[in-house]
């Protein structure tokens, strides 16, 4: 026998024990609850009205399920892992145990978010981002598809980090600098470096070796001075840090 909580006419949690999920159907459909087949729901776990499961789903036990979030089909999420009202969980995409993803938050489709990590309200994250254990990331900040957040890093509200980028562990950015240039995307990911491409480098570096990458990447001369300024400026950024 299984017990989730779902909530009532007075909107108070109340629990409903059944064998199959078929059994408890009219329950669902009274919240506008729906569950796609094969979804599996953990014991003690709450759903909000309105919240939408996906096919093949797997809800841990005692995790929360806020109102009109949508969990995407095979995607899975932690024991306690707390999901807030209309955040949205992508495709096959992991929550770890204890994760907290806040109102309204867009967690991309094989995204993965660590135990324990917290993702702030209104906060997006790629596809096929990683988010490691302990991480923070603020409310409206946005995580680029394919880049990655080291363990226990904190990336501040409002925040930008572009596709493919690396944080390291411990990184804490309370501020991001995020530029979308002509060719590729320019980051700051911490410790005094930048991410340009799939290439991640200190500035100096950079500064030192910006003719020859763009050479070797196929930069136009114009494009070439167009990047060397994107590092100046990643410069000016990081001494305001300091």
């Amino acid at each position: 026998m299984t017990t989730i909580y779902l909530k009532n006419e007075k909107y108070q949690w109340v629990p409903i024990e059944y064998e199959n999920i078929g059994d408890i159907k009219e329950s669902l459909s009274k919240n506008n609850i729906t569950i796609g087949d094969r979804a599996s729901i953990g014991d003690g776990a709450s759903i909000g009205d309105g919240a939408s499961i996906g096919g093949d789903a797997s809800i841990g036990d005692r995790a929360s399920i806020g109102d009109r979030a949508s969990i995407g089909g095979d995607a899975s999420i932690g024991g306690d892992a707390s999901i807030s009202d209309g955040a949205s969980i992508g495709y096959r995409a992991s929550i770890g145990g204890d994760a907290s993803i806040g109102d309204g938050a867009s967690i991309g489709d094989r995204a993965s978010i660590g135990y324990g990590a917290s993702i702030g309200y209104r906060a997006s994250i790629g596809d096929r981002a990683s988010i490691g254990d302990g991480a923070s990331i603020g409310g409206d900040a946005s995580i680029g598809d394919g880049a990655s957040i080291g363990d226990g890093a904190s990336i501040g509200g409002d925040a930008s980090i572009g596709d493919g980028a690396s944080i390291g562990d411990g990184v804490k950015l309370p501020t991001g600098f995020y530029i979308s240039g002509s060719k590729h995307s320019v980051t700051y990911v911490g410790e005094g470096k930048v991410s340009i491409g799939c290439h991640t480098k200190e500035i100096d570096w950079f500064k030192e070796n910006y003719e020859s990458l763009g050479n070797t990447e196929s930069y136009s001369e114009g494009e070439i001075k167009e990047y060397y300024g994107y590092i100046l400026l990643a410069e000016m950024f990081y001494k305001n840090l300091k």
